[in-house]
């Protein structure tokens, strides 16, 4: 945790083995270079008090910071609405980001599994993803998801489904997305993969009346899942023949392997793109609905619900060969720094920061280094042409010094830096550009301001902002 969690991100998978165990297993997840999660710490509790939650966040804290004082969390990532946001910020003091995974994953399987039509299913995802698209970026209700239903009639069985399972809970679903900025699909991905991993080496048992012990749940954990996550890391871990067996294998997350695809693979054509196995050329797969994490793929781990390489690398190709709108992420990007502008003078040093900010990130995705800032930069008209910041009002001269990031800003800081290296949205319908190698947060960022973030005097003598308010025009 203090090697992988410093500066960077924290995730939470909250409800692993709630239809086989009898007390579910809370996992805390850091991320190594490869971006691959690993377990920090399991809770295991039946209660979720928010009493409990503050207990045991803090008793970790509290010990991260007696190893090393200097120690400082970027980003929490959870996957509940219900999650005790306010506890996370009380006692991480960073900002707080949600991960819609486990519920794309789940309305993904299903609609494979009850509706055999790939045409309905890939209409009938990219119905989803629109409306998921719409309320998070708060122009729209859980009233969505009312018409869908009504529209998708002739799709009884999955319509059933999500009626029964996933309507009650769709009002917490929505104002959380309102609420919090989504987690990157590579920290999806990542997410997605320790489960399934979990799932392998932790639900492997020959006799099920096991799964209701907790003394053997804290003991396997504690043991061998502890030890198959670790010896992960080592380098000279094939050497171990016990490391062949299936529980042992680990392997590179979808987003890793969908880099290692060419470009080449891929072709487009029209709502649906094809994908040429690397290693037999005679093979393809069809993707509907390219450019969107609610993809259909006809591959096996697809089908099982998953977020596959094949969905991941058309939506960045498409992304490459087009000019789609911009993310969802970076729509909320903006909308956070229009907020913060427009907060009361009192704030204004905030607002300051912001400003300056903003005028780094543009300097930053306008550089030589950018993979493909020219078109990101491009499309931000679509998403946004009131990003004009240096017009909206004078700068306080009061807070012309509020220039440097303490503590009272670092939230504010992650909080809006986190979701520009995100990339969830349609290639066709309202996606943007994206880091392909990195994750919701970078580090640099967060403490202390970047080498090249402007004071605020700089930003508006230079008209950084208004020059790019007119590219954007």
């Amino acid at each position: 945790m203090i090697r992988f969690g410093n500066h960077s991100l924290i995730a939470s998978d909250s409800r692993f083995g709630t239809n086989k165990l009898k007390y579910p297993v809370h996992s805390l997840l850091v991320f190594n270079q490869d971006n691959k999660a690993i377990p920090v710490a399991w809770i295991v509790n039946p209660k979720s008090a928010s009493s409990d939650t503050y207990k045991w966040m803090r008793a970790l804290y509290n010990r991260v910071q007696a190893k090393d004082p200097s120690w400082k969390l970027a980003g929490f990532i959870v996957d509940d609405p219900q999650a005790e946001v306010l506890t996370i910020r009380d006692v991480f003091h960073c900002s707080v980001l949600i991960s819609f995974w486990r519920v794309r994953h789940a309305w993904h399987k299903n609609l494979v599994s009850k509706c055999s039509e790939e045409e309905m299913r890939a209409t009938i995802a990219r119905r989803l993803h629109q409306a998921v698209d719409i309320i998070c970026q708060r122009r729209g209700t859980d009233g969505l998801f009312v018409d869908f239903m009504e529209d998708f009639v002739d799709a009884s069985d999955f319509v059933d489904y999500f009626k029964a399972t996933w309507y009650p809970r769709i009002g917490k679903w929505t104002t959380a997305l309102q609420s919090l900025p989504l987690a990157s699909q590579e920290t999806c991905a990542a997410m997605e993969f320790y489960h399934n991993q979990l799932k392998l080496r932790l639900l492997n048992e020959k006799k099920p009346s096991v799964y209701n012990r907790v003394d053997w749940l804290v003991h396997k954990l504690g043991t061998q899942v502890h030890s198959y996550f670790w010896l992960d890391e080592y380098s000279e871990k094939d050497d171990y023949a016990r490391y062949w067996k299936d529980e042992w294998v680990s392997g590179l997350t979808s987003w890793r392997t969908s880099l290692e695809i060419p470009d080449s693979n891929v072709v487009i054509e029209g709502t649906c793109a094809k994908v040429t196995d690397q290693l037999d050329q005679e093979k393809t797969y069809v993707v509907w609905n390219p450019g969107s994490q609610f993809g259909i793929c006809n591959c096996s781990w697809a089908e099982m619900g998953n977020l596959c390489e094949h969905i991941l690398k058309v939506i960045s190709v498409g992304r490459k060969r087009s000019h789609p709108m911009p993310s969802v992420n970076l729509l909320q990007f903006h909308q956070a720094l229009l907020d913060m502008l427009h907060m009361p003078p009192h704030d204004s040093i905030i607002r300051d920061h912001a400003v300056s900010f903003a005028a780094f990130v543009h300097n930053q995705l306008s550089g030589p280094n950018s993979e493909s800032s020219n078109s990101t930069m491009d499309q931000t008209a679509l998403a946004d042409k009131d990003l004009v910041l240096v017009d909206e009002g004078p700068v306080s001269e009061e807070a012309h010094n509020g220039n440097s990031c303490v503590d009272e800003h670092v939230a504010v800081t992650t909080e809006t830096r986190s979701p520009v290296a995100c990339g969830n949205g349609i290639y066709n319908e309202g996606c943007g550009e994206e880091n392909t190698s990195e994750m919701d947060v970078d580090p640099s960022s967060i403490c202390i301001s970047p080498p090249g973030l402007h004071s605020v005097d700089e930003v508006v003598s230079s008209g950084v902002l208004r020059k790019q308010s007119e590219a954007l025009g």
